[in-house]
């Protein structure tokens, strides 16, 4: 008898974890969870996105069992066009302190469908671990904490701290636009602009080694046109992806000026054909000028 009853606990216990665990609410099944890219632990890689994006990190402050705090995550991390905000206007950071008592939330275990197998996520942020809170945790050192929760702090790409306005938490969408607006340190650029500037600045780079000159140049010009929205660094970057165009543009100067001392008609094809792989770069106007002056008007 003991042997049956010990295989029928077998039996309980060893069911599939997958299956054990419940599916995604209802409404996350028919609206989804809006995707963010939370600062997490990546607090370096955080700060320099920052500065080459011109945009404040933007900390909120939540904590376990506060009904307000619990609210304020469940209607503003399900809604698309806040977090389009905080993502456009910002570098998003969250963190969650714990409850009063010191008790804080663990991950749960989710299924997305009856056949998906389980995996794990925050309760709070819902579309990542709850390594996507707790790495932020060091940005709250020397803040002082409100205690109406949630609160928010604006953390400067030059560093400066700044306590939001309590009210602002609550007024949602809108709201917080306005006040971020208010805040605008001049151009700046959104997570999207900066993900393609790095690949065009790859394309340039892999375009100059195959030496498709003028696709490259295109990528270069596109890229210079966009600058003022970037920090110091992305122009340091540019600069340097255009040194071999401009290196190359420079010897193609110097050799139809030696040429040109025994065949003026290939020099001027030379020129011409500087002109197209390198418009808009500094070579391509100096040829340009070199054309006007020979060429009869």
């Amino acid at each position: 008898m003991l042997v049956l009853i010990y295989s029928c606990i077998l039996a309980f216990s060893g069911t599939d974890e997958p299956a054990l665990a419940p599916l995604i609410p209802l409404l996350e099944q028919h609206k989804g969870m809006p995707p963010i890219r939370w600062a997490g632990s990546r607090l370096d890689e955080a700060r320099q996105e920052a500065v080459d994006r011109r945009v404040p990190i933007l900390l909120w402050v939540i904590r376990d069992g506060d009904p307000s705090s619990q609210a304020w995550a469940d209607q503003r991390l399900r809604d698309p066009e806040f977090i389009l905000t905080l993502e456009k206007e910002t570098v998003p950071a969250l963190v969650c302190l714990a409850a009063a008592d010191g008790q804080r939330h663990s991950q749960e275990r989710i299924r997305d469908t009856k056949e998906s197998p389980a995996r794990s996520r925050c309760p709070v942020l819902r579309n990542c671990n709850c390594e996507g809170h707790l790495g932020s945790e060091p940005l709250l050192e020397n803040l002082e904490i409100p205690k109406l929760l949630p609160a928010a702090f604006l953390i400067s790409f030059s560093g400066e701290v700044t306590a939001v306005p309590q009210e602002i938490p609550f007024q949602g969408t809108v709201g917080l636009a306005i006040y971020l607006a208010e805040k605008q340190q001049g151009e700046r650029s959104t997570r999207l602009n900066l993900e393609f500037l790095k690949i065009r600045l790859e394309r340039a780079k892999s375009c100059f080694e195959r030496r498709e000159i003028r696709i490259g140049r295109l990528e270069l010009v596109h890229i210079e046109s966009q600058l003022d929205q970037f920090g110091s660094r992305i122009r340091s970057k540019w600069e340097i992806a255009c040194q071999p165009y401009l290196a190359y543009g420079n010897q193609m100067l110097i050799e139809a000026k030696r040429i040109g001392r025994k065949d003026f008609q290939r020099r001027l094809m030379m020129l011409r054909r500087l002109v197209q792989q390198l418009e808009g770069m500094p070579p391509a106007t100096t040829a340009q000028r070199f054309l006007d002056q020979a060429l009869p008007n």
